[in-house]
């Protein structure tokens, strides 16, 4: 597929053409409010519903965190997807042809329509290693779903690609040798299903080559924000809310064949923040299930506290020591599916785990325990010292214990608070966006106390945005727009705001000219919006002066 680009036009006619409501309900289920709908936030962990859709407005609103804008803004924030795949995705689920005129070949998308090509080559290569498959127990139609390959020695050659094209896609290097020949090849697809990197799984037994080895980053592949499976297992995940997460390629195509439909694993590395920040927002309930030996609950506690950062409380499924996903995918299939069905919380893991450890390695494993709950001291107090008690019990541990192991808490991201918009500035933006009121003069920036305000006046009156393409051109001002038209302001509210700031232009102005009637003219106007008299304002369209 092409990359889109979309001219505010057409975002204005796409929005107007959807309803909102309906593109959520793809998502979340709505429940009727009044005139509103609402639900849980996807975006941050609540009981309560705070997430507000208005079809009215065709905006939506969380109350709880902040996020906020319209249909597309909702489905990029959701999905994880560009502006331009959010517009594309948008229209998909609203059954809206995308004119061809906006798809447009660029360099990129070239490499990511070549990237299939060059998987199907290595997929055609297949039956050269039917045997190693069967032994692996990977039927046809799973290494068809997953576009399985075989690199022969000398596949440069034949790859109808451009060496460049095949250089980004990291088959060859800049020199030209092929980084994957006698390889099974394990695809890469990104979250929106383009092939953009490779992975190569050596076949003989020799100890001295690395059993794997993956192409490098590219300009469009980042192991730390891509996991393996993603898109396969999307629609099982958005139907579920559940993600199994697993170690390697063959836990995840193993566990698909058996009916897991929803595991997904890291980029042959440990699970960053990256792949939590994104399963997060598609995931209620995460299941770890990593190897049992002590490798594999290091990695289990590591990504707990990843999870537990995000206020998503993880499960686990316990693998018997010497055993992985795949192995049990072939060894004990309806075993698995059963033990994944009913994953066990994970503070009863960690005191089940310890339990079983000796009086020497214990001390270790509470210590790793105590580093992967101390982001739950802010996040979420309360199940910080459930954790706490419960293991403090279990073991004798004094409770100040887990303090003096816990690690400093990560240094929040540095952001720049802006200064809370006052309500008249509220007010002026609602009504100029609504119309229910003309505010005919045109008025400095400068005269707005927030940042926001300016930014927001700027572009809906100087450059003529409507408020729905304001937040899909930019993103960063939806959850503030959202939040202004949501709130209630009355008509004389309204009114007084307009007037307020009016005078603050007009002050403005008075202190720049030096005509002595245009001062009297300027003072008598600011005398009456000072009394709310909103008529006067009608005058300054036909003043050149003003």
């Amino acid at each position: 597929m092409g990359k889109y680009k979309f001219p505010p036009s057409f975002v204005q006619e796409l929005l107007s053409r959807v309803d909102i409501v309906d593109i959520v309900s793809h998502y979340l289920t709505l429940k009727q409010v009044g005139r509103n709908f609402t639900a849980l936030c996807p975006f941050h962990p609540e009981k309560t519903p705070s997430f507000v859709v208005s079809p009215e407005k065709q905006i939506f609103k969380c109350f709880g965190c902040g996020v906020g804008g319209n249909a597309i803004t909702f489905v990029e924030k959701y999905e994880n997807l560009s502006f331009p795949e959010a517009v594309k995705r948008v229209a998909e689920l609203s059954g809206i042809e995308l004119p061809t005129e906006f798809k447009e070949d660029d360099a990129l998308s070239k490499i990511e329509e070549e990237g299939y090509k060059v998987a199907e080559y290595f997929h055609s290569k297949v039956s050269q290693i039917k045997d190693y498959l069967q032994k692996r127990g990977i039927d046809e139609l799973t290494a068809s779903r997953f576009l399985l390959g075989y690199a022969p020695k000398g596949y440069s050659k034949e790859l109808k690609v451009s060496r460049e094209t095949a250089r980004e896609l990291g088959v060859i290097s800049e020199s030209g040798r092929e980084f994957f020949a006698e390889r099974l090849i394990v695809p890469i697809f990104s979250h929106s299903g383009k092939v953009v990197a490779f992975a190569g799984r050596v076949l003989s037994g020799d100890s001295k080559l690395p059993k794997y080895i993956n192409s490098p980053e590219s300009s469009i592949f980042k192991k730390n924000s891509t996991l393996y499976g993603f898109y396969q297992s999307k629609e099982e995940i958005l139907r579920t809310k559940t993600a199994v997460v697993v170690e390697g390629y063959f836990d995840v195509i193993s566990l698909h064949q058996i009916g897991v439909k929803n595991a997904v694993a890291p980029m042959g590395t440990s699970i960053t923040e990256n792949h939590v920040r994104i399963l997060s927002r598609y995931v209620e309930k995460p299941v770890l299930m990593f190897d049992g030996d002590s490798a594999g609950k290091k990695a289990t506690l590591r990504a707990a506290g990843l999870f537990l950062a995000k206020g998503k409380e993880p499960f686990v499924v316990p693998m018997p020591e010497g055993e992985d996903p795949d192995s049990l995918s072939h060894s004990l299939p309806e075993k698995l599916k059963e033990i994944i069905s009913s994953p066990v919380p994970f503070i009863e893991w960690v005191i089940d785990s310890a339990l079983k450890l000796s009086d020497f390695e214990k001390p270790q494993f509470l210590r790793e325990f105590a580093a992967a709950i101390a982001p739950l001291k802010t996040a979420n107090p309360f199940l910080y010292k459930i954790y706490v008690s419960k293991v403090s019990a279990q073991f004798d541990v004094d409770p100040a214990w887990f303090k003096v192991n816990s690690p400093t808490l990560r240094k929040k991201e540095d952001s720049e608070e802006s200064l809370p918009i006052p309500p008249v500035e509220k007010a002026f933006i609602k009504g100029l966006v609504e119309g229910s009121l003309d505010f005919p003069l045109e008025v400095s920036p400068n005269v707005f106390l927030s940042s926001l305000t300016a930014k927001l006046y700027t572009l809906l009156k100087n450059a003529g945005f409507s408020h729905l393409t304001v937040q899909s051109e930019f993103p960063e001002l939806a959850p503030i727009l959202s939040e202004i038209l949501f709130s209630d302001f009355t008509e004389d509210e309204i009114k007084s705001a307009f007037c307020r700031i009016a005078v603050k232009e007009l002050k403005r102005r008075l202190r720049r000219v030096d005509n002595i009637d245009e001062k009297r003219y300027l003072s008598r106007l600011i005398v009456e919006l000072e009394r709310k008299n909103l008529d006067v304002l009608r005058e300054l369209c036909d003043k050149t002066l003003i």
